[in-house]
Protein backbone atom coordinates (compact mmCIF):
# COMPACT_ATOMS: atom_id res chain seq x y z
CA UNK A 1 0.00 0.00 0.00
CA UNK A 2 1.14 3.48 -0.91
CA UNK A 3 2.05 6.24 1.63
CA UNK A 4 1.59 9.78 0.60
CA UNK A 5 2.74 12.99 2.06
CA UNK A 6 1.86 16.20 0.38
CA UNK A 7 2.04 18.59 3.01
CA UNK A 8 5.60 20.34 2.35
CA UNK A 9 6.77 21.19 5.72
CA UNK A 10 6.21 17.85 7.51
CA UNK A 11 8.07 15.71 4.77
CA UNK A 12 10.78 18.08 5.28
CA UNK A 13 11.21 17.99 9.00
CA UNK A 14 11.20 14.07 7.72
CA UNK A 15 13.93 14.49 5.34
CA UNK A 16 15.75 16.50 7.90
CA UNK A 17 15.61 14.01 10.63
CA UNK A 18 16.60 11.01 8.01
CA UNK A 19 19.96 12.87 6.92
CA UNK A 20 20.76 14.09 10.37
CA UNK A 21 20.45 10.38 12.07
CA UNK A 22 23.19 9.61 9.12
CA UNK A 23 25.71 12.47 9.36
CA UNK A 24 25.79 11.85 13.21
CA UNK A 25 26.39 8.39 12.99
CA UNK A 26 29.18 8.68 10.28
CA UNK A 27 30.18 12.21 11.33
CA UNK A 28 30.97 10.75 14.49
CA UNK A 29 34.36 8.98 12.67
CA UNK A 30 36.08 12.05 11.45
CA UNK A 31 39.07 12.96 12.31
CA UNK A 32 41.79 11.46 14.54
CA UNK A 33 39.56 11.95 17.66
CA UNK A 34 36.78 9.93 15.56
CA UNK A 35 34.84 7.24 17.82
CA UNK A 36 34.21 4.13 16.61
CA UNK A 37 30.87 2.50 15.69
CA UNK A 38 29.82 -0.67 16.81
CA UNK A 39 28.27 -2.68 13.50
CA UNK A 40 25.62 -5.89 14.04
CA UNK A 41 24.01 -7.92 10.64
CA UNK A 42 21.88 -10.30 11.70
CA UNK A 43 23.02 -13.69 11.72
CA UNK A 44 26.96 -12.72 12.06
CA UNK A 45 29.02 -11.23 14.73
CA UNK A 46 29.62 -7.70 15.75
CA UNK A 47 32.54 -5.82 14.51
CA UNK A 48 33.82 -2.21 15.12
CA UNK A 49 35.10 0.25 12.48
CA UNK A 50 35.54 4.14 12.37
CA UNK A 51 35.54 3.93 8.09
CA UNK A 52 32.81 6.21 7.14
CA UNK A 53 32.12 3.87 3.89
CA UNK A 54 30.70 0.74 6.38
CA UNK A 55 29.52 2.78 9.12
CA UNK A 56 26.88 4.81 5.88
CA UNK A 57 26.49 1.31 4.58
CA UNK A 58 24.43 -0.22 7.46
CA UNK A 59 22.73 3.00 8.10
CA UNK A 60 19.13 1.76 8.11
CA UNK A 61 15.98 3.68 9.49
CA UNK A 62 12.65 2.14 10.65
CA UNK A 63 10.67 5.49 9.23
CA UNK A 64 10.43 5.31 5.68
CA UNK A 65 10.78 8.70 4.52
CA UNK A 66 13.82 9.44 7.31
CA UNK A 67 15.13 6.00 5.48
CA UNK A 68 14.54 7.69 1.70
CA UNK A 69 16.39 11.28 2.82
CA UNK A 70 19.39 8.79 4.68
CA UNK A 71 19.07 6.46 1.89
CA UNK A 72 19.69 9.89 -0.81
CA UNK A 73 22.76 11.39 1.23
CA UNK A 74 24.42 7.76 1.02
CA UNK A 75 23.79 7.44 -2.62
CA UNK A 76 25.94 10.75 -2.99
CA UNK A 77 28.36 9.95 -0.54
CA UNK A 78 29.42 7.18 -2.31
CA UNK A 79 29.24 8.50 -5.01
CA UNK A 80 32.16 10.88 -4.15
CA UNK A 81 33.99 7.74 -2.35
CA UNK A 82 33.61 6.59 -6.28
CA UNK A 83 34.92 9.54 -7.96
CA UNK A 84 37.54 10.29 -5.16
CA UNK A 85 38.53 7.08 -3.34
CA UNK A 86 37.82 8.66 -0.29
CA UNK A 87 35.83 11.65 1.02
CA UNK A 88 32.19 9.77 2.24
CA UNK A 89 32.15 10.95 5.74
CA UNK A 90 32.99 14.48 4.82
CA UNK A 91 30.66 14.66 2.15
CA UNK A 92 27.96 13.25 4.74
CA UNK A 93 28.48 15.44 7.28
CA UNK A 94 28.59 18.61 4.06
CA UNK A 95 25.11 17.37 2.99
CA UNK A 96 24.05 17.64 6.35
CA UNK A 97 24.80 21.08 7.26
CA UNK A 98 23.70 22.43 3.91
CA UNK A 99 20.51 20.84 3.80
CA UNK A 100 19.58 21.71 7.51
CA UNK A 101 20.47 25.42 6.89
CA UNK A 102 18.79 25.75 3.43
CA UNK A 103 15.52 24.04 5.12
CA UNK A 104 15.17 26.75 7.39
CA UNK A 105 15.61 29.62 5.22
CA UNK A 106 12.63 27.76 3.08
CA UNK A 107 10.71 28.12 6.70
CA UNK A 108 11.54 31.50 6.55
CA UNK A 109 10.19 32.19 3.09
CA UNK A 110 12.91 31.71 0.61
CA UNK A 111 12.69 30.91 -2.73
CA UNK A 112 14.18 27.49 -2.66
CA UNK A 113 14.88 27.24 -6.72
CA UNK A 114 16.70 30.85 -6.14
CA UNK A 115 18.32 29.48 -2.90
CA UNK A 116 19.83 26.42 -5.14
CA UNK A 117 21.06 28.80 -7.35
CA UNK A 118 23.06 31.14 -4.72
CA UNK A 119 24.41 27.98 -3.41
CA UNK A 120 25.96 26.98 -6.85
CA UNK A 121 26.96 29.85 -7.27
CA UNK A 122 29.01 29.75 -4.43
CA UNK A 123 30.04 26.16 -4.89
CA UNK A 124 31.80 27.08 -8.43
CA UNK A 125 34.01 30.15 -6.79
CA UNK A 126 34.90 27.45 -4.26
CA UNK A 127 35.80 24.62 -6.19
CA UNK A 128 38.07 27.28 -8.26
CA UNK A 129 39.78 28.82 -5.02
CA UNK A 130 40.49 24.99 -4.41
CA UNK A 131 42.51 24.23 -7.64
CA UNK A 132 44.20 27.34 -7.06
CA UNK A 133 45.59 26.24 -3.46
CA UNK A 134 46.46 22.73 -4.23
CA UNK A 135 49.74 22.06 -4.47
CA UNK A 136 51.42 18.41 -6.67
CA UNK A 137 52.39 15.56 -4.42
CA UNK A 138 56.37 15.47 -5.08
CA UNK A 139 57.74 13.00 -2.52
CA UNK A 140 57.52 9.38 -1.15
CA UNK A 141 56.85 11.35 2.58
CA UNK A 142 53.73 13.00 0.53
CA UNK A 143 52.19 10.00 -0.01
CA UNK A 144 52.92 8.39 3.49
CA UNK A 145 51.04 11.03 4.49
CA UNK A 146 48.08 11.49 2.64
CA UNK A 147 47.92 7.78 3.11
CA UNK A 148 48.27 8.25 6.95
CA UNK A 149 45.50 10.45 7.33
CA UNK A 150 42.68 8.40 5.06
CA UNK A 151 43.18 5.54 6.97
CA UNK A 152 42.35 6.76 10.14
CA UNK A 153 45.83 8.12 11.28
CA UNK A 154 47.41 4.50 10.87
CA UNK A 155 51.06 5.39 10.62
CA UNK A 156 51.80 1.70 9.69
CA UNK A 157 49.21 1.83 6.87
CA UNK A 158 50.24 4.84 5.79
CA UNK A 159 53.94 3.75 5.51
CA UNK A 160 53.12 0.42 3.62
CA UNK A 161 50.91 2.28 0.87
CA UNK A 162 53.93 4.67 0.04
CA UNK A 163 56.16 2.10 0.19
CA UNK A 164 53.77 0.20 -2.57
CA UNK A 165 53.30 3.19 -4.52
CA UNK A 166 57.31 3.89 -4.52
CA UNK A 167 57.79 0.63 -6.30
CA UNK A 168 55.61 0.51 -8.74
CA UNK A 169 55.50 4.49 -9.52
CA UNK A 170 52.61 6.61 -10.15
CA UNK A 171 51.17 4.42 -12.88
CA UNK A 172 51.95 1.18 -10.98
CA UNK A 173 49.31 -1.30 -10.19
CA UNK A 174 48.87 -2.01 -6.71
CA UNK A 175 46.47 -5.36 -5.21
CA UNK A 176 45.02 -5.90 -1.92
CA UNK A 177 44.25 -9.14 -0.64
CA UNK A 178 43.65 -11.78 2.38
CA UNK A 179 46.72 -13.05 3.47
CA UNK A 180 46.51 -16.42 5.34
CA UNK A 181 48.68 -15.33 8.04
CA UNK A 182 48.57 -12.72 10.90
CA UNK A 183 51.47 -10.84 9.28
CA UNK A 184 50.83 -8.55 6.31
CA UNK A 185 53.40 -8.42 3.92
CA UNK A 186 54.17 -6.40 0.72
CA UNK A 187 55.24 -8.10 -2.50
CA UNK A 188 56.30 -7.59 -5.81
CA UNK A 189 55.06 -10.19 -8.25
CA UNK A 190 54.58 -10.42 -12.01
CA UNK A 191 51.23 -9.29 -13.56
CA UNK A 192 49.46 -7.95 -15.81
CA UNK A 193 46.78 -4.70 -16.30
CA UNK A 194 44.37 -3.24 -18.88
CA UNK A 195 41.87 -0.37 -19.54
CA UNK A 196 38.84 -2.51 -19.54
CA UNK A 197 36.54 -3.93 -17.37
CA UNK A 198 33.57 -6.59 -16.29
CA UNK A 199 30.77 -6.47 -18.71
CA UNK A 200 28.52 -6.57 -16.07
CA UNK A 201 27.85 -5.20 -12.65
CA UNK A 202 26.17 -8.86 -11.52
CA UNK A 203 29.87 -10.10 -11.65
CA UNK A 204 30.95 -7.66 -8.85
CA UNK A 205 32.18 -9.87 -5.60
CA UNK A 206 33.18 -6.83 -3.25
CA UNK A 207 30.07 -4.34 -3.56
CA UNK A 208 31.94 -1.53 -1.27
CA UNK A 209 34.63 -1.53 -4.09
CA UNK A 210 32.61 -2.64 -6.87
CA UNK A 211 35.59 -4.95 -8.26
CA UNK A 212 35.00 -8.65 -9.26
CA UNK A 213 37.99 -10.58 -7.37
CA UNK A 214 39.26 -14.32 -7.31
CA UNK A 215 41.70 -16.66 -6.42
CA UNK A 216 43.47 -19.01 -8.85
CA UNK A 217 41.39 -17.93 -11.62
CA UNK A 218 41.12 -19.45 -14.79
CA UNK A 219 41.44 -17.39 -18.31
CA UNK A 220 40.35 -17.81 -21.86
CA UNK A 221 40.80 -15.70 -24.48
CA UNK A 222 39.06 -15.42 -27.87
CA UNK A 223 38.40 -12.58 -30.64
CA UNK A 224 35.07 -13.83 -31.63
CA UNK A 225 31.80 -12.91 -30.78
CA UNK A 226 30.39 -14.62 -28.10
CA UNK A 227 26.60 -14.46 -28.05
CA UNK A 228 25.32 -18.50 -27.85
CA UNK A 229 25.60 -20.48 -24.74
CA UNK A 230 26.58 -23.47 -26.55
CA UNK A 231 30.06 -21.23 -27.48
CA UNK A 232 30.72 -21.27 -24.04
CA UNK A 233 29.50 -24.28 -22.32
CA UNK A 234 32.73 -26.60 -23.34
CA UNK A 235 34.43 -24.07 -21.72
CA UNK A 236 32.02 -23.73 -19.08
CA UNK A 237 32.15 -27.50 -18.24
CA UNK A 238 36.06 -27.82 -17.85
CA UNK A 239 35.59 -24.90 -15.16
CA UNK A 240 32.72 -26.42 -13.26
CA UNK A 241 34.71 -29.55 -13.31
CA UNK A 242 37.93 -28.18 -11.90
CA UNK A 243 36.27 -26.03 -9.48
CA UNK A 244 38.26 -22.89 -10.16
CA UNK A 245 36.80 -19.47 -11.46
CA UNK A 246 36.49 -19.00 -14.99
CA UNK A 247 37.24 -15.60 -16.75
CA UNK A 248 35.99 -14.98 -20.52
CA UNK A 249 37.98 -12.13 -22.02
CA UNK A 250 36.80 -11.97 -25.61
CA UNK A 251 36.14 -8.99 -28.19
CA UNK A 252 32.10 -9.15 -27.24
CA UNK A 253 30.06 -11.20 -25.28
CA UNK A 254 25.99 -10.34 -25.25
CA UNK A 255 22.94 -11.96 -25.64
CA UNK A 256 22.34 -15.56 -24.22
CA UNK A 257 26.47 -16.56 -23.76
CA UNK A 258 26.08 -13.33 -21.27
CA UNK A 259 22.98 -13.76 -19.45
CA UNK A 260 24.04 -17.39 -18.87
CA UNK A 261 27.11 -16.37 -17.11
CA UNK A 262 25.32 -13.67 -15.22
CA UNK A 263 22.83 -16.19 -13.76
CA UNK A 264 25.75 -18.85 -12.67
CA UNK A 265 26.69 -15.73 -10.76
CA UNK A 266 23.67 -14.73 -9.65
CA UNK A 267 23.08 -18.11 -8.55
CA UNK A 268 26.42 -19.30 -7.31
CA UNK A 269 26.57 -22.06 -9.33
CA UNK A 270 29.80 -20.81 -10.34
CA UNK A 271 32.48 -17.78 -10.09
CA UNK A 272 32.58 -16.43 -13.65
CA UNK A 273 33.31 -12.92 -15.01
CA UNK A 274 33.55 -11.63 -18.44
CA UNK A 275 35.43 -9.04 -19.56
CA UNK A 276 35.73 -7.42 -22.68
CA UNK A 277 38.95 -7.16 -24.37
CA UNK A 278 40.47 -3.63 -24.04
CA UNK A 279 40.86 -1.34 -26.87
CA UNK A 280 40.38 -2.06 -31.00
CA UNK A 281 41.95 -3.12 -33.92
CA UNK A 282 45.35 -4.43 -33.65
CA UNK A 283 45.91 -2.33 -30.13
CA UNK A 284 43.88 -4.75 -29.09
CA UNK A 285 45.49 -8.17 -30.96
CA UNK A 286 48.76 -6.86 -29.05
CA UNK A 287 47.13 -6.69 -25.85
CA UNK A 288 45.83 -10.34 -26.73
CA UNK A 289 48.73 -12.00 -27.83
CA UNK A 290 50.86 -10.40 -25.14
CA UNK A 291 48.23 -11.10 -22.17
CA UNK A 292 47.68 -15.04 -23.41
CA UNK A 293 51.53 -15.17 -23.39
CA UNK A 294 51.61 -13.78 -19.46
CA UNK A 295 49.46 -15.91 -18.89
CA UNK A 296 49.92 -19.47 -20.55
CA UNK A 297 46.48 -19.54 -22.57
CA UNK A 298 46.09 -19.79 -25.85
CA UNK A 299 44.53 -17.06 -28.24
CA UNK A 300 41.62 -18.35 -30.01
CA UNK A 301 41.65 -16.49 -33.22
CA UNK A 302 38.63 -16.66 -36.11
CA UNK A 303 41.70 -15.77 -38.79
CA UNK A 304 44.01 -18.95 -37.25
CA UNK A 305 40.77 -20.99 -37.82
CA UNK A 306 40.97 -21.94 -34.29
CA UNK A 307 37.24 -23.58 -33.09
CA UNK A 308 36.54 -22.33 -29.42
CA UNK A 309 34.31 -25.47 -28.96
CA UNK A 310 37.75 -27.60 -28.99
CA UNK A 311 39.17 -25.64 -26.19
CA UNK A 312 40.90 -27.92 -23.57
CA UNK A 313 42.18 -27.86 -19.73
CA UNK A 314 46.17 -26.59 -21.18
CA UNK A 315 44.09 -24.06 -23.27
CA UNK A 316 43.45 -22.26 -20.28
CA UNK A 317 45.94 -19.11 -18.72
CA UNK A 318 46.43 -19.11 -15.49
CA UNK A 319 46.92 -16.60 -12.83
CA UNK A 320 47.68 -16.60 -8.69
CA UNK A 321 44.71 -13.89 -8.92
CA UNK A 322 42.28 -11.35 -10.73
CA UNK A 323 40.26 -8.21 -9.75
CA UNK A 324 38.08 -6.73 -12.48
CA UNK A 325 37.03 -2.97 -12.07
CA UNK A 326 34.28 -1.02 -13.97
CA UNK A 327 37.53 -0.09 -16.10
CA UNK A 328 40.35 -1.80 -15.16
CA UNK A 329 41.76 -5.42 -15.23
CA UNK A 330 44.57 -6.53 -12.78
CA UNK A 331 45.85 -10.14 -13.11
CA UNK A 332 48.48 -10.62 -10.31
CA UNK A 333 51.21 -13.75 -10.48
CA UNK A 334 50.24 -14.47 -14.30
CA UNK A 335 51.43 -17.65 -14.44
CA UNK A 336 52.79 -18.38 -18.21
CA UNK A 337 56.48 -19.76 -19.25
CA UNK A 338 58.30 -16.69 -18.04
CA UNK A 339 61.47 -17.83 -20.48
CA UNK A 340 59.07 -16.64 -23.30
CA UNK A 341 57.63 -13.77 -21.79
CA UNK A 342 61.27 -12.30 -21.21
CA UNK A 343 62.71 -13.43 -25.03
CA UNK A 344 59.29 -11.69 -26.16
CA UNK A 345 60.29 -8.59 -24.66
CA UNK A 346 63.58 -8.75 -25.92
CA UNK A 347 61.80 -9.15 -29.61
CA UNK A 348 60.00 -6.16 -28.82
CA UNK A 349 63.14 -4.03 -27.22
CA UNK A 350 64.72 -5.03 -31.15
CA UNK A 351 61.73 -3.69 -32.76
CA UNK A 352 62.33 -0.44 -30.81
CA UNK A 353 65.74 -0.22 -32.51
CA UNK A 354 64.67 -0.93 -35.76
CA UNK A 355 60.91 1.17 -36.02
CA UNK A 356 61.12 4.34 -37.31
CA UNK A 357 57.86 6.07 -35.99
CA UNK A 358 57.62 7.72 -33.07
CA UNK A 359 54.17 6.66 -32.37
CA UNK A 360 54.69 3.06 -33.32
CA UNK A 361 57.61 3.12 -30.43
CA UNK A 362 55.42 4.62 -28.10
CA UNK A 363 52.92 1.81 -28.41
CA UNK A 364 55.31 -1.12 -28.29
CA UNK A 365 57.07 0.62 -25.47
CA UNK A 366 53.90 0.73 -23.82
CA UNK A 367 53.69 -3.55 -24.57
CA UNK A 368 57.20 -4.13 -22.89
CA UNK A 369 56.29 -1.86 -19.59
CA UNK A 370 52.58 -4.08 -19.34
CA UNK A 371 54.54 -7.05 -19.56
CA UNK A 372 57.99 -6.17 -17.56
CA UNK A 373 56.43 -3.91 -14.70
CA UNK A 374 55.72 -5.77 -11.77
CA UNK A 375 52.65 -5.44 -9.23
CA UNK A 376 52.65 -4.41 -5.69
CA UNK A 377 50.70 -7.08 -3.65
CA UNK A 378 49.42 -6.27 0.04
CA UNK A 379 48.48 -9.27 1.98
CA UNK A 380 46.29 -8.07 4.44
CA UNK A 381 47.01 -10.32 8.07
CA UNK A 382 44.68 -10.38 11.26
CA UNK A 383 44.20 -12.49 13.78
CA UNK A 384 40.30 -12.37 13.41
CA UNK A 385 38.30 -12.05 10.70
CA UNK A 386 37.00 -8.48 12.14
CA UNK A 387 40.26 -6.93 12.39
CA UNK A 388 40.91 -8.21 8.67
CA UNK A 389 37.99 -6.44 7.38
CA UNK A 390 38.92 -2.66 8.89
CA UNK A 391 42.53 -2.92 8.01
CA UNK A 392 41.67 -4.07 4.69
CA UNK A 393 39.39 -1.02 4.29
CA UNK A 394 41.88 1.02 5.84
CA UNK A 395 44.75 0.52 2.97
CA UNK A 396 41.85 0.64 0.18
CA UNK A 397 40.75 4.29 1.35
CA UNK A 398 44.49 5.39 1.68
CA UNK A 399 45.26 3.89 -1.84
CA UNK A 400 42.37 5.52 -3.36
CA UNK A 401 43.40 8.88 -1.20
CA UNK A 402 46.78 8.75 -2.62
CA UNK A 403 45.50 8.56 -5.86
CA UNK A 404 42.97 11.34 -6.27
CA UNK A 405 46.13 13.28 -4.85
CA UNK A 406 48.19 12.53 -7.61
CA UNK A 407 45.52 13.64 -10.06
CA UNK A 408 44.46 17.21 -8.89
CA UNK A 409 47.38 17.29 -5.78
CA UNK A 410 46.69 18.36 -2.26
CA UNK A 411 45.58 21.05 -0.02
CA UNK A 412 46.09 21.72 3.92
CA UNK A 413 43.85 19.12 5.62
CA UNK A 414 41.79 19.04 8.96
CA UNK A 415 38.54 21.12 7.56
CA UNK A 416 41.03 24.53 7.22
CA UNK A 417 41.37 25.13 3.62
CA UNK A 418 37.67 25.06 3.20
CA UNK A 419 37.21 27.30 6.04
CA UNK A 420 39.12 29.71 4.90
CA UNK A 421 38.09 29.75 1.56
CA UNK A 422 34.40 30.24 3.20
CA UNK A 423 35.93 33.59 5.02
CA UNK A 424 37.00 35.15 1.94
CA UNK A 425 34.47 34.01 -0.14
CA UNK A 426 32.52 36.60 -2.56
CA UNK A 427 30.02 35.79 -5.49
CA UNK A 428 28.10 38.12 -7.39
CA UNK A 429 24.42 37.53 -6.99
CA UNK A 430 20.85 38.10 -8.37
CA UNK A 431 18.79 38.99 -5.64
CA UNK A 432 18.84 38.01 -2.21
CA UNK A 433 17.45 34.73 -1.95
CA UNK A 434 20.62 33.53 -4.16
CA UNK A 435 22.67 36.05 -1.50
CA UNK A 436 21.05 33.60 1.30
CA UNK A 437 22.12 30.34 -0.43
CA UNK A 438 26.00 31.76 -0.62
CA UNK A 439 25.63 32.39 2.90
CA UNK A 440 24.16 28.83 3.28
CA UNK A 441 27.42 27.30 1.63
CA UNK A 442 29.82 29.72 3.69
CA UNK A 443 28.26 28.28 6.69
CA UNK A 444 28.20 24.96 6.23
CA UNK A 445 32.22 24.86 5.00
CA UNK A 446 32.78 25.28 8.85
CA UNK A 447 31.09 21.82 9.52
CA UNK A 448 34.08 19.26 9.36
CA UNK A 449 36.16 21.34 11.76
CA UNK A 450 32.89 21.87 13.75
CA UNK A 451 32.11 18.19 13.57
CA UNK A 452 36.11 17.29 14.65
CA UNK A 453 36.30 19.49 17.56
CA UNK A 454 33.06 18.13 19.21
CA UNK A 455 34.57 14.53 18.19
CA UNK A 456 37.32 15.61 19.94
CA UNK A 457 36.00 16.94 23.08
CA UNK A 458 36.94 20.86 22.21
CA UNK A 459 34.45 24.26 21.99
CA UNK A 460 33.40 24.10 18.30
CA UNK A 461 33.38 28.03 18.50
CA UNK A 462 36.86 28.44 20.44
CA UNK A 463 38.59 26.33 17.70
CA UNK A 464 36.65 28.09 14.80
CA UNK A 465 38.29 31.60 16.74
CA UNK A 466 41.81 30.20 17.31
CA UNK A 467 41.85 29.27 13.84
CA UNK A 468 40.65 32.21 11.89
CA UNK A 469 43.05 34.02 14.48
CA UNK A 470 45.93 31.99 12.52
CA UNK A 471 47.74 34.55 9.90
CA UNK A 472 49.32 31.73 8.20
CA UNK A 473 46.77 30.20 5.44
CA UNK A 474 48.21 26.91 5.63
CA UNK A 475 47.93 25.95 9.38
CA UNK A 476 45.34 25.14 12.05
CA UNK A 477 44.61 22.66 14.60
CA UNK A 478 45.70 19.05 14.34
CA UNK A 479 43.19 17.77 16.41
CA UNK A 480 45.36 14.83 17.52
CA UNK A 481 47.48 16.97 19.76
CA UNK A 482 45.55 19.62 20.21
CA UNK A 483 48.30 22.27 18.54
CA UNK A 484 48.36 24.62 15.95
CA UNK A 485 50.65 23.82 13.21
CA UNK A 486 51.84 24.25 9.43
CA UNK A 487 49.89 21.93 8.02
CA UNK A 488 52.09 21.02 4.78
CA UNK A 489 55.20 20.87 7.19
CA UNK A 490 53.25 18.78 9.53
CA UNK A 491 51.62 16.20 6.79
CA UNK A 492 48.21 17.40 7.66
CA UNK A 493 47.21 17.38 4.05
CA UNK A 494 44.14 16.11 1.89
CA UNK A 495 43.67 15.07 -1.58
CA UNK A 496 42.10 18.47 -3.51
CA UNK A 497 39.92 15.83 -5.45
CA UNK A 498 38.51 14.26 -2.87
CA UNK A 499 37.58 17.56 -1.25
CA UNK A 500 35.51 18.96 -4.36
CA UNK A 501 33.97 15.88 -4.74
CA UNK A 502 32.29 15.92 -1.57
CA UNK A 503 31.57 19.15 -1.58
CA UNK A 504 29.87 18.70 -5.20
CA UNK A 505 28.02 15.71 -4.66
CA UNK A 506 26.91 17.07 -1.20
CA UNK A 507 25.34 20.21 -2.80
CA UNK A 508 23.60 18.90 -5.48
CA UNK A 509 22.20 16.21 -2.77
CA UNK A 510 21.18 18.83 -0.23
CA UNK A 511 19.73 20.99 -3.26
CA UNK A 512 17.58 18.15 -4.51
CA UNK A 513 16.33 17.81 -0.88
CA UNK A 514 15.50 21.20 -0.88
CA UNK A 515 13.30 21.05 -3.73
CA UNK A 516 11.62 18.06 -2.66
CA UNK A 517 8.11 18.57 -1.79
CA UNK A 518 6.06 15.48 -2.17
CA UNK A 519 6.73 11.99 -1.64
CA UNK A 520 5.39 8.71 -3.03
CA UNK A 521 6.58 5.39 -0.91
CA UNK A 522 5.29 1.72 -1.03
Amino acid sequence: MSKHFSSEEELRDKLLQGVSVLADSVGSTLGPKGRNVIIRVKGKSPFVTKDGVTVAKHVDLEDPFEDAAAQIVKQASAKTNSEAGDGTTTSTVLASSIFTEAASQIDRGTNATELKRGMDKAVAEVIKELSERSRPISSKMDVCHIATLSANNDVTVGELVAEAVDKVGKNGSINIREAKSVDTTLDLVEGFRFDSGYAAGAFVTDERRKVASYEDPLFFLTDSKLERVDQILPSLEIAARESRPFIIIADEIEGQALAALIMNTIRGSMKVAAVKAPRYGEDRRNIMMDLALATGAKYFRKSEGHDISDAKLTDFGTARSIEIAKGMTTIVGAQGDLAKVEQHIENLKQEIVTEESIEECQRIQERITRLASGIAVISVGAHTEVEMIEKKHRIEDALEAVRSAQVEGVVPGGGVTLLRIADRLQVQTDNQDQAKGVEIIKKALSGPIIRMAENSGLDAKSVLDSIRGIESEESGMNFATGEVVDFFESGIIDPAKVTRCALQNAVSVAGTLITTNFAILE
